[in-house]
């Protein structure tokens, strides 16, 4: 896979994971990259806050190794992998394939539930 399909394809996964959060968070009080999120102006920890109610923001991590795999029979079409191993083929088969690992780091805010609101 070249780099620049690999880039676009886990970026658009990334931001469809993003999008699916976010509609949950939504049904349960819950913010997935809340556009009210800043920091506080006398604030040196970088902590980040909701503007519109003070509460502070959680920022979770992700750290993900991403393995790509790409065939060479002609129904392979390549593939990302993540946190799995994907066998495929037949023993009728002959099949190479290049294999790599890659890791991808990023962080979401959300604003969690307050306690006692659903």
């Amino acid at each position: 896979m070249k780099l620049d399909k690999y880039v676009e394809e886990t970026i658009k996964q990334v931001i469809t994971g993003i999008a699916a959060a976010k509609s949950f968070g939504e049904q349960h009080n819950a913010q997935v990259n809340p556009a009210s999120a800043s920091f506080s102006p006398n604030n040196s920890s970088n902590i980040i806050y909701c503007s519109s109610t003070g509460v502070p923001i959680q920022e979770i991590k992700f750290d993900i190794a991403v393995s790509v795999t790409e065939g060479s029979t002609e129904t392979d079409a390549p593939e990302i992998t993540v946190g799995s191993t994907t066998v495929a083929g037949n023993s009728s088969t002959a099949e190479t394939s290049n294999s790599s690992v890659n890791r991808i780091q990023f962080s979401i805010p959300v604003l969690l539930p307050l306690s006692g609101q659903r």
